[in-house]
Formats: C-alpha cells, structure tokens, sequence
C-alpha cells in the first residue's frame, strides 16, 4: 500500500522533498558540527585524526536523518495525504 503511493506522482514528490529536506540538514548540521569544532577548539582541518572526521560526519547523518523524519510528517500528510481534504 506505502509502497502504490510513492509510485504515484505525489509520491515522487514526496521522495523528492524528503531528499531535499535531507540535503538540507546535512548542509547546516555539517556546517555547524565541522565549523563549531573548528571555531570552539581552534583546531584546523590539517590537525584533525581520520576518527574525529568519523564521528562528526556520523553526527551529522544521525542528526540530518532525525531533521528528515521530523520533516517528512508533514510532507508526508501535504503529499500522501486523501485527495478529500484537499
């Protein structure tokens, strides 16, 4: 049943905002996450371990998947919601 309704044109738009929504977050939250780190510490690029880059870049996937899933409830009801409420 999910699956019939991302097939739909609404649903592809869905998809498609929900990537946005993703690409979003990643930016903002990696540039908060990498910048403040920067910014904080006084701590370059060039002095960073291969393991510090690991774990903020984990950080920011695990916070821009959370943002994506806050976000996708309401694209969720505006995209796949019935056609009646509309």
């Amino acid at each position: 049943m999910i699956l019939e309704k991302l097939r739909t044109p609404n649903g592809k738009k869905f998809l498609l905002s929900a990537f946005v929504v993703f690409v979003i977050a990643a930016v903002v939250v990696g540039r908060a996450t990498f910048g403040g780190v920067v910014r904080e510490y006084n701590l370059p690029y060039a002095d960073w371990t291969t393991s510090m880059f690991v774990l903020q870049g984990a950080m920011v996937f695990v916070y821009s998947c959370i943002f994506t899933l806050l976000f996708a409830i309401p694209l969720g009801f505006f995209f796949l919601g019935s056609d009646n409420q509309r």
